[in-house]
């Protein structure tokens, strides 16, 4: 496995910010899996996230583009099929491969559907090909999926496993509510962008945020306010709130 990736982070690592789709037949992936894979054509840009308090770098958010289509686009063509758990399987080390190959060293968050989880074989070899990647992940529950309580529970025992952590991804939006809170008791929880869009001048989405940033922090909940875009939005979430991470188009563009 490590000679497989070595090889691969070589190669990749020289690229400058160009498109160059995902090679999965560089793990040694079962059969049936890479068959899968090879269907996609994929690649990974990666969002900075920032500490609130001196803007140091903190991480990175993976977001996924497809050849041809948008994200959702994809999603919803592999969901209609049955077969989420693909996107699942290339999401995880997809955005792996391709933070490896950046050199990157920070914290990785990757998304992932409340309703999907690697299988035993799967997790055992995401495990043998980044070991140190252990306890730099973060995974990031998406809002627009069902949730499904069984697979919950193994993608549960392999979170725990690999020592990541867990975030709900937009909050306030589709799935991830205070009832999603609640149950899966995050590590962080992302404000969704509706909220931060002009925030420096809605009083009623400042109540909201403010209200949120106590309910998160009273349960040892970090928050995270995403979709920030002009420096009003940053200078009042810096000086009237006490958001933990910052994200957004006006701190750094997927890259």
């Amino acid at each position: 496995v490590c000679y497989y990736l070595i090889n691969y982070i070589y190669k990749k690592g020289s690229r400058a910010g160009g498109i160059s789709m995902i090679d999965f037949s560089v793990v040694p992936f079962h059969e049936d899996d890479l068959a899968e894979l090879k269907k996609l054509e994929i690649d990974f840009a990666f969002q900075p996230i920032f500490e609130a308090g001196n803007l140091k770098l903190y991480g990175y958010e993976a977001l996924m583009r497809p050849k041809g289509k948008s994200p959702l686009e994809l999603i919803a063509e592999y969901e209609k099929m049955g077969k989420l758990f693909v996107i699942e399987l290339a999401t995880c080390f997809g955005s792996a491969l391709a933070y490896k190959s950046r050199g990157y060293t920070e914290e990785l968050c990757i998304n992932s559907f409340p309703s999907e989880y690697l299988n035993d074989g799967q997790a055992k070899l995401y495990r043998e090909c980044f070991p140190d990647m252990r306890g730099k992940v973060v995974i990031e529950i998406v809002e627009y999926t069902e949730f499904d309580a069984v697979k919950w529970e193994e993608k549960k025992l392999d979170i725990e496993r690999h020592k990541m952590r867990l975030s709900l991804d937009d909050f306030t939006t589709g799935q991830n509510n205070m009832e999603a809170l609640e149950f899966f008791m995050p590590h962080y929880a992302k404000l969704d962008r509706s909220l931060i869009t002009s925030v420096n001048t809605d009083t009623s989405k400042q109540k909201k945020v403010i209200e949120l940033i106590k309910v998160f922090h009273d349960r040892g909940i970090k928050v995270i306010a995403e979709g920030i875009e002009t420096k009003e939005e940053m200078s009042y979430l810096q000086e009237h709130t006490e958001v933990d991470y910052f994200q957004g188009y006006y701190l750094g563009i997927p890259m």
